[in-house]
């Protein structure tokens, strides 16, 4: 199996579900962060940790230290630091793509990494040759079962367990 990069808005949709009314992208965010703490690899960046970690003192403060003992848990999450020299391909690459310069440089490391995956919701990345990977997941057998695990946790899914993208 592939590693796949984990992009900001998957921990920022999940950070930001609600339990009355589940939303299918939240929902997918959460199927991902959990097939990551089941055994699958992935890669991120400081700077998406960091990104989350802005968000979240923004807009739901309460849920920073969440935030931190669950990146913590994810030992199938390799965190890695940009080098200057992902930095260098971004000045390179800047206005080649519909990026701001954070994804760029997270392109930057996923170049450096030879990771062509990306589990995400920003269309930006269709433009490069990353791969995005996130509706297609709501078809999967087991993300229904995570659902349905999730309604027994009292979570209310504002979407048909049998969706279809």
């Amino acid at each position: 199996m592939k590693t796949k990069f984990v992009d900001t808005p998957i921990f920022i949709k999940w950070m930001s579900a609600k339990k009355n009314k589940l939303s299918l992208e939240a929902a997918i965010s959460g199927y991902i962060l959990t097939k990551i703490m089941k055994g699958e690899k992935a890669v991120t960046t400081t700077l998406v940790k960091d990104e989350v970690i802005i968000w979240l003192s923004r807009y739901k403060a309460t849920a920073l230290p969440k935030f931190i003992q669950s990146i913590r848990a994810l030992v199938n999450l390799e965190i890695i630091s940009p080098t200057l020299n992902d930095q260098e391909e971004v000045c390179n690459n800047y206005g080649k793509y519909p990026l701001g310069i954070s994804d760029l440089i997270n392109l930057a490391v996923m170049h450096r990494k030879n990771i062509n995956e990306i589990y995400t919701t920003d269309k930006g990345y269709a433009s490069t040759n990353i791969k995005i990977i996130f509706h297609e997941l709501s078809k999967e057998s087991s993300f229904k079962a995570f659902v349905k695990n999730l309604k027994n946790k009292g979570f209310k899914p504002s979407f048909p367990l049998n969706h279809q993208t």
